[in-house]
């Protein structure tokens, strides 16, 4: 089963996301900030991180740096953000992004989106 990190700060936004994932046969796991976020990579060996950009203690950029640092392969990184700022989206190119979502978002979108990313790690 494979595993996917949620790296989110808003507890609604963090659990919703959970339960479509989970729901599609993944297995989770969650953190709320930057450091937090670094842990639970450490300690959980994820297949794939879904990064929110804007958090307590630092920015998603910095995380996907530390976690691509920490990892003896690459890790597939798919940002998140309410932010409309073009910067961002150019950021996450930079850093090897595998996907990046804008919120307000369609779940529907978000999983099939995952599921790509996660279907190429296969080939």
């Amino acid at each position: 089963m494979k595993r996917i990190l949620i790296v989110e700060d808003d507890a609604r936004v963090a659990k919703a996301l959970e339960v479509r994932i989970r729901n599609a046969g993944y297995a989770t796991a969650l953190a709320g900030d930057c450091g937090s976020g670094v842990a639970v990579f450490s300690r959980t060996k994820p297949d794939l991180v879904l990064l929110d950009i804007n958090m307590p203690g630092g920015n998603g950029f910095s995380v996907a740096e530390k976690i691509q640092s920490l990892s003896h392969r690459p890790i597939p990184i798919v940002f998140i953000t309410a932010s409309r700022q073009p910067e961002f989206l150019d950021r996450a190119r930079e850093l090897g992004a595998s996907g990046f979502i804008e919120k307000p978002y369609e779940p529907a979108e978000v999983l099939m989106l995952l599921e790509a990313v996660l279907s190429n790690l296969s080939r």
